[in-house]
């Protein structure tokens, strides 16, 4: 019996000591960081932005004195899986960050040489937002609601210059307000907000300068009460209100 509690206490020592020799092994080739350091309430982890050169980060990540290659991975203190990616010249090309619970925190990959994609999810799995990039400019962008419905969209064309499509939702799923590309050539959009209920607040065209690299109101704007009757109309020249009246 007493040999027995011997070995017993003897495999205890030894399987302690090679979880500590692993934990220390990672703290030796790779980083750990606690929670608190690395994961923002609101944005998540983003510590990592800044060595993707795909979204403009310019910082190099050193390993044994030299610039890292290959997959690298960071851990919490505790010991779970923080962050794995592959690194060309101390730049990341694809990586998954992680909550202490396991979940996936972000995932980022190249789909060619231009574009690239990112999702971020919420501690519980749930997706929190889906981005398209070219090069280091958004493409396209989605953010949602905790309980899954769509929060924001935003498009850009191919050249990332003017909107193709951006709205935002209500909790509910209903739209808060839309920007809707009607008319390609002369960049003329329909720019409509709406009430809580639905009803549409105030409508009208809206049109892209190119030279001012904005968005301005253009012609008649109608507003409406939380019933849908119009209670006015503004006139608009050039973004500036030239006349109003009441309905």
């Amino acid at each position: 019996m007493k040999k027995t509690f011997i070995h017993i206490a003897c495999l205890f020592v030894v399987l302690t000591s090679v979880a500590q020799n692993k934990l220390k092994d990672k703290k030796l080739y790779h980083d750990t960081y606690i929670p608190e350091a690395v994961i923002d309430e609101k944005y998540g982890i983003t510590m990592y932005e800044k060595l993707n050169m795909m979204l403009g980060g310019d910082t190099v990540r050193n390993h044994n004195g030299y610039a890292a290659n290959g997959f690298l991975q960071d851990y919490y203190t505790a010991g779970q899986l923080l962050h794995k990616g592959f690194y060309v010249d101390g730049q990341l090309k694809i990586y998954k960050n992680y909550f202490p619970n396991g979940q996936v925190e972000r995932n980022f990959r190249m789909v060619d040489l231009k574009k690239s994609k990112m999702d971020i999810f919420n501690k519980d799995g749930a997706e929190k937002s889906k981005i398209i990039y070219i090069g280091n400019e958004t493409l396209k962008w989605e953010d949602y609601y905790p309980n899954g419905m769509l929060e924001f969209i935003e498009v850009y064309d191919k050249n990332i210059q003017y909107y193709v499509e951006k709205a935002n939702y209500y909790e509910d799923g209903s739209p808060e307000n839309t920007l809707v590309l009607d008319n390609k050539k002369k960049l003329l959009y329909t720019q409509t907000y709406f009430y809580k209920n639905g009803q549409v607040k105030e409508i009208g065209q809206m049109k892209y300068d190119k030279t001012m690299f904005d968005y301005t109101k253009l012609g008649t704007w109608v507003q409406y009460d939380k019933n849908g009757k119009a209670t006015k109309e503004i006139k608009y020249v050039n973004g500036v209100p030239h006349s109003e009246k009441s309905l």
